[in-house]
């Protein structure tokens, strides 16, 4: 393709064929190469609709300055450097600037790592580059790139098709028709179509529904038809989560607050006889340092720091409010297969013909050997017509395949039919070699609904055409009237009686009850016409039944002290799954969700829950633990009950299906293995498909929650004191305990160290011994309101004490001094304090944040300096202290460490008594 081809603008793709698609895109049906892909990724550009606004480094230092106060505080710094006080005038405006440049780092840690999370939850689409399929990022796709289009993804760019088996597709986000459509390969020969018409293309934006097809890309980005009416769609606003809804109301009613004491403070000073530049100065000294102005940024920080954290755990936050939400989660309802368990699924018995085989071999490599489990002996399956039509039929209704690579084997596609594939090649049939031999002409994709696939192929040597069907053994039980045989080397369709039927299934039940997933195998020949039909009523009866493969599935290693993690918690697990209730109870006993004797009333099936009205399920469901042989649908009325029985709910899931589920849960979580219509309709999106993961998510979400909360009750400990201090003493006749230097000094400087540090403090020891918070809990709890009463009543009495005793003995300056250098050491001690609200600082640990210990020597330093160093001193009116007065200072200070211990002491106590 030549720079600067308009090729995949305008040209009307739909009337050519898709051979001459793919050679005016020179691409093929085996891909682009990577040096292909490269040039055209600097042609075309990222395959976005929009182009996002680069971070402006500039801008956002800038942006700090539009804080009003700020703007006020360096108006009053030029008017004081031009009556001729330099020094303040001086001090001030590094205040100011150091003031500033803290708000910006803040604010560009938390855009980058914004940034960043929006990269880690970028949607991905399936594509064939030199003869291989590769997981690309769909911002990566270029013109010519070879799509693989599967139930529930989204369509990433338009592309014209070159393979359809039928394909149907969701194309209501560009058309507004809600119908499915359905698509083929046949070029179109009317040129004035609608898109709605054109039945070989497939449009960025669209969702596939049914089927699977191929396509080669004609346009990306702004290219494609959504990009043609972007102009049309707004910009996804920025999610303001509750908790930072209540955060900025509570900082609007603080900020109003303080700032009509400040003005009052200052009117009282000039009615005194104050200077007015004095009291101006000392009253927005005293507002820019109290008044939470960037209480809201350090919120949006303090989420965005702890959802990076979730993000390397592998749970990537697709919707902010979700951190909030996670820490009220009372019930997980996860899928089992790939979540609870390893998804790494081994055939490891086979059945058929009244015959039963163990198969040996680990994982997907296809290495292993057919025994006789009563001798041991090695079962040749060339004997064996009935167990090779087995392995055969698994192997050809079948979308998956094994690939090589440098880390060994993997399956392309579902672990079940994975295992499935690898069992055939054990037994020598190679997927491609049947596959020529009986090429597919036909299918009825695998539905959790109708639990069962099909695939239609024609016998290349017979023409025979025949149907193979696979899906639980129960199912294609009642669908089968024959049973496959072998009699003295003849191959026989004998009738299925009721009575083998029965044998059958409870063969089937006894290895689900040994954790066993079953899959039963069976085929019919069809007629031209029937396979013309190609619906579940035409093929999918009087089936001749093969046989059953059994797999299992061993449980996650770290799942079982995650769901001992979720009870001591206060969490119910749940198991939800398609598989046998034997099986699903068998699992459910080893994760420790059920206990060894299980209730009647702990597992519910499908079948059973739909005779279950909505009263009746109420009743029940907060006893019930497991559910099996569920539909999607099944899903959403769980959600829905268990929510309206007081269950705050995490569902997971990863199909097409799924989606109303994850929507109506309180934390929709969604597998990065699942499809785009799942992931895009989560909260979550685990990178790793594992239940451990979300018992770690919700951890990281309570310490999120307990962050903000420890900031919060921090800023407002030193903020109400310092406000009942200089109000109080000034109120009194008493001359000011703090001017405003030392006030800008200690407030934004200093202090704002230690308070980045407890924005990512590390969770409290007990953070999962809790139980749930109560969604509608208030971010003031009555506890929090006794404790920063308690704090700020502390430093008010400590702070006043101090300056009472040394106002008559000294300098005013030196009893300032005193009363700056006290009020400072009160907050960085406060600082340990606040890391915990029920726990002893000793056992949270006192060295376990280095960012605080940091934090908090910065301070001292700073302190140190603006009282020690003379050169330094003299901008902060300070006098030099002995080591006696430090002494003084740090032993009032302690106080408020031993008071809240003390406190938080006889609180647990208390709960100790109450709780027996």
């Amino acid at each position: 393709m030549k720079s600067g081809s308009k090729v995949g603008a305008e040209t009307a793709w739909h009337l050519q064929e898709s051979t001459e698609v793919l050679q005016a895109f020179q691409s093929s049906v085996s891909g682009l190469d990577t040096a292909e892909v490269e040039r055209r990724q600097v042609q075309f550009g990222p395959n976005e609709l929009t182009e996002e606004v680069p971070l402006s480094v500039p801008k956002l230092f800038l942006a700090q300055f539009k804080n009003a106060l700020i703007l006020i505080l360096l108006a009053a710094t030029i008017i004081s450097a031009a009556i001729g006080n330099l020094v303040d005038s001086v001090v001030i405006a590094a205040a100011v600037l150091l003031c500033v440049i803290l708000g910006f780092i803040f604010e560009y840690r938390a855009e980058k790592a914004i940034k960043r999370l929006r990269e880690l939850a970028a949607p991905t689409a399936a594509v064939i580059r030199a003869g291989t399929e590769e997981k690309i990022s769909t911002g990566d796709i270029v013109p010519g790139d070879i799509l693989l289009l599967r139930p529930g993804n989204r369509v990433p760019a338009d592309a014209r098709l070159i393979e359809s088996k039928k394909l149907t597709v969701d194309e209501s986000p560009l058309t507004g028709e809600s119908l499915p459509v359905s698509k083929d390969t046949a070029a179109l020969t009317m040129e004035n179509v609608n898109l709605a018409d054109r039945s070989n293309m497939v449009y960025s934006g669209t969702t596939i529904l049914e089927g699977r097809g191929r396509g080669v890309v004609t346009a990306t980005g702004m290219q494609t038809e959504f990009g043609k009416i972007a102009g049309m769609l707004a910009s996804e606003p920025e999610v303001e989560t509750p908790l930072k809804r209540r955060i900025n109301e509570i900082g609007r009613w603080l900020s109003i607050a303080y700032v009509i004491i400040c003005v009052a403070i200052m009117a009282v000073g000039v009615l005194r006889g104050y200077e007015f530049l004095v009291m101006l100065i000392w009253g927005i000294s005293l507002a820019v340092a109290i008044v939470p102005e960037t209480l809201p940024l350090i919120i949006t920080g303090t989420l965005a720091v702890g959802v990076q954290r979730m993000a390397r755990k592998k749970a990537i936050v697709r919707k902010l409010p979700a951190v909030e939400t996670l820490g009220c989660i009372t019930t997980i309802c996860a899928d089992k297969t790939g979540t609870l368990t390893k998804n790494e699924m081994t055939v490891r018995t086979l059945y058929a013909d009244g015959q039963m085989i163990e198969v040996t071999g680990l994982g997907y490599e296809p290495n292993g050997e057919f025994l006789n489990p009563q001798t041991g002996e090695q079962v040749d399956l060339a004997t064996s017509t009935p167990l090779q039509m087995a392995l055969q039929i698994a192997a050809l209704c079948n979308d998956s395949d094994i690939q090589t690579g440098d880390a060994g084997y993997k399956i392309n596609g579902d672990p079940t039919e994975g295992a499935l594939v690898v069992a055939a090649r054990k037994a020598g049939f190679e997927k491609q070699e049947l596959e020529q031999r009986y090429p597919r002409e036909g299918e009825i994709p695998f539905e959790r609904e109708r639990k069962r696939m099909t695939t239609i192929h024609r016998d290349t040597e017979t023409g025979k055409i025949v149907a193979y069907v696979k899906g639980i053994p129960e199912a294609l039980l009642q669908l089968s009237n024959r049973v496959y045989r072998e009699v003295n080397g003849e191959i026989r369709q004998e009738h299925l009686s009721a009575e083998e039927r029965n044998e059958i299934i409870t063969l089937s039940d006894e290895l689900a009850s040994r954790a066993y997933r079953l899959i039963g195998v069976a085929y019919r020949e069809v007629t031209e016409d029937e396979a013309e039909q190609l619906t579940p009523e035409a093929m999918e009866q009087n089936l001749i039944f093969v046989g059953l493969l059994g797999m299992t599935d061993p449980p996650r290693d770290e799942v079982k002290d995650a769901i001992a993690d979720c009870k001591r918690a206060g969490i119910v697990p749940i198991m939800i799954t398609g598989d046998h209730k034997l099986t699903a109870v068998a699992i459910a006993k080893e994760l420790g969700i059920v206990p060894g004797s299980v209730e009647d009333d702990q597992v519910l099936t499908g079948a059973e829950l739909d005779q279950l009205s909505d009263a009746e399920f109420e009743r029940v469901a907060n006893t019930v633990r497991v559910y099996s042989r569920v539909s999607p649908e099944h899903k959403l009325r769980i959600v829905e009950v268990l929510k309206r029985n007081g269950a705050v709910v995490a569902m997971t899931g990863d199909g097409i299906n799924d989606a109303p589920a994850l929507k109506r849960s309180d934390a929709g979580i969604a597998m990065n293995s699942g499809t785009d219509v799942a992931k895009e309709a989560a909260d979550l999106v685990l990178t790793d498909n594992n239940f451990a993961t979300i018992v770690a998510a919700i951890h990281e979400g309570r310490a999120i929650y307990d962050n903000v909360k420890k900031y919060l009750t921090y800023i407002l400990s030193y903020g109400v004191a310092e406000v009942c201090l200089l109000a109080g003493a000034f109120f009194y006749g008493l001359p000011f305990p703090l001017i405003a230097i030392q006030i800008l000094w200690a407030n934004i400087v200093i202090e704002d160290l230690p308070a980045m540090g407890l924005g990512v403090d590390p969770p409290d020891p007990d953070i999962m011994d809790r139980p749930p918070r109560d969604p509608n809990e208030r971010v003031f709890t009555g506890s929090m309101l006794k404790m920063l009463a308690l704090m700020s009543a502390v430093i008010v009495i400590g702070c006043l004490g101090i300056f009472l005793h040394y106002l008559p003995r000294s300098a005013l300056s030196k009893a300032q001094t005193m009363v700056f250098a006290t009020f400072i050491l009160y907050e960085l001690i406060n600082a340990f304090n606040c890391r915990s609200a029920r726990l002893s600082l000793f056992r949270v640990g006192i060295l376990s944040n280095r960012w605080l210990i940091l934090g908090v020597i910065g301070s001292l330093l700073l302190l140190l300096f603006a009282v020690q160093l003379p050169v330094i001193a003299q901008f902060f009116h300070s006098a030099p202290l002995s080591g006696r007065e430090w002494g003084l200072a740090l032993g009032t200070s302690i106080s408020i460490f031993i008071i809240v211990e003390l406190y938080k002491a006889v609180k647990a106590r208390r709960a100790q008594i109450g709780a027996a």
